[in-house]
Parts: C-alpha cells; sequence; structure tokens
C-alpha cells in the first residue's frame, strides 16, 4: 500500500510542477494570492514567478521534509513521540518495525492529501486568473482539508494500536 502511495504521491508531484509550467505562459498579469472560505477571491497579486511557482516548491519542500522524516525515525527512534507518551525505543524490538512502517504509510498519506489540495489549489487559482469557475476546486479542497485529517488520524491510531497490541503476531 505505501509503495503506492508512493508513485501516486510522485505523480501528483510531477503533475503539480509539469500543470504550473503549462498554465505559466497562459496567466493573465494578476492571479489570485487569497481565497476566502467561500472560495472566492479575496487578494489579488501581481503575475510573477513567485506568485506563480510558490505553492508548487513550497508543496515540493513540505514532500521532502516529509520524506526524510520517514527516513529518520527509524535512525532516531528515541525522538519519535507516540501515543500513550510512549517513545518507539520503550516498544519491543520486534514491534519496532512494525511501528515505522505504520507511521511512513500515514506520512505518506498526510503526503498525499498534502499534494491533492496543493494541486487543486493551482488548478482553482489558474482557472479563476484566466476568467473561468475555480470556486468549485477552492471549495473541494476545503472539504478534502476538513474531512481527510479526522480519517487520517483514525488511520494512524487504529493502526498505531493494531501494531503494537499485545495479541499481535
Amino acid at each position: 500500500m505505501r509503495r503506492m502511495l508512493d508513485t501516486v504521491n510522485a505523480i501528483l508531484a510531477i503533475g503539480l510542477v509539469a500543470y504550473s509550467l503549462w498554465a505559466w505562459p497562459r496567466l493573465p498579469t494578476e492571479v489570485p494570492a487569497h481565497f476566502g472560505l467561500d472560495g472566492q477571491v479575496s487578494r489579488w497579486t501581481a503575475t510573477s514567478l513567485g506568485s506563480w511557482f510558490f505553492l508548487p516548491a513550497l508543496a515540493l519542500l513540505l514532500v521532502l521534509l516529509l520524506g526524510v522524516l520517514r527516513q529518520q525515525m527509524v535512525r532516531r527512534p528515541g525522538a519519535l513521540n507516540l501515543p500513550g507518551g510512549k517513545r518507539v525505543a520503550d516498544f519491543d524490538p520486534s514491534v519496532r518495525p512494525a511501528i515505522f512502517e505504520h507511521m511512513r504509510m500515514v506520512l505518506a498519506f498526510v503526503t498525499t492529501e498534502l499534494l491533492t489540495i496543493f494541486t487543486l489549489i493551482q488548478i482553482g487559482a489558474f482557472r479563476t486568473a484566466v476568467g473561468g469557475a475555480g470556486e468549485s476546486l477552492i471549495l473541494a479542497v476545503l472539504a478534502i482539508a476538513l474531512l481527510s485529517t479526522p480519517v487520517l488520524l483514525v488511520i494512524f491510531f487504529v493502526g498505531f494500536q493494531r501494531v503494537t497490541s499485545p495479541a499481535r503476531g
């Protein structure tokens, strides 16, 4: 499952960058800089490399940071705080690989969520900038953010309980 998510995340990241590059020469002199909760533009800014490519750059930076975190947690298990105030080092060594794999999968889901949200914002900003209807995408972003976060928390806690329960294995 995690490998599939990694593939999806790679496709989403490449798609976000490719879409942004495709849209760049087609942008008008101003692009949306902020959307309100109603999906309407609340601030515009002059089109520039920084204003248009900030979101894809931020997305790639976050993906990179989450990737580094996925790698470093194995190297520094004492630094990883878990539910119940425990650290990975407090668990039996036979359980640790399952904990790490679960954490990697949760971080892969978080990466998917972030890339999906950033891609929809970028597409909505382009559609709005060229006079189209981008509001529905912005509202979809809000719905995804509000609904996916509790789902990710349930996945995390239920999965953590499953991999650490004494009845495991």
